[in-house]
């Protein structure tokens, strides 16, 4: 198992262990970015391939997305 495997492993355990994190995660992004948009700032688009099976992602720049086929998090460049 290696490194990058150890840590999704992680992340996936202690959103199951505290219900309610992904939820709390979302409603948080999405008021810095009503923050974010009330004070002009633009967001930056920025797309990528998953390093797992190698579809195509698409998000903000520097966020962390999940591939829809391998469940494989990823940070936008």
């Amino acid at each position: 198992m290696g490194f990058l495997d150890q840590i999704q492993n992680k992340q996936q355990a202690f959103s199951k262990a505290i219900p309610g994190t992904e939820a709390l995660a979302g409603t948080l992004k999405d008021t810095f970015g009503a923050f974010r948009n009330g004070l002009g700032v633009a967001e930056t688009r920025s797309s990528g391939t998953c390093e797992g099976c190698g579809a195509p992602l698409s998000g903000h720049k520097r966020e962390m997305v999940r591939c829809e086929y391998c469940n494989r998090e990823t940070q936008l460049n």
